[in-house]
């Protein structure tokens, strides 16, 4: 893989689950813990289908960024405003590259 087709500056984010100590509710959070580039590819195949009458719509796009042994599928990649979760992570090339394969969140 060549680094001048990682062209894309993306933001990895984590959820994070905390308590409110005056009033104990649940606050839920995503908190940016690094920023790599990264070459993307969007799949040429899509989804859609209907859940509790509502149409849900699913674009997978792959994500290719160095290795980085703290990226989990908890977490997501924000990219141009838009927020995708990490459903997948392939290991390439002996940590040298992840690809990680999101889908789009409404």
């Amino acid at each position: 893989m060549q680094a001048g087709t990682m062209d894309v500056l993306v933001s990895l984010q984590r959820y994070t689950e905390t308590t409110d100590t005056n009033t104990g509710e649940k606050l839920q959070t995503w908190t940016e813990y690094a920023t790599a580039w990264a070459e993307r590819k969007e799949s040429e195949n899509g989804s859609e289908q209907v859940n509790a009458d509502r149409r849900e719509h699913k674009q997978v796009v792959y994500y290719t960024i160095r290795y980085n042994s703290d990226i989990t599928v908890k977490d997501r990649i924000v990219s141009d405003g838009l927020n995708f979760n990490i459903v997948n992570i392939a290991n390439l090339y002996r940590n040298l590259y992840l690809k990680l394969q999101t889908e789009l969140t409404e």
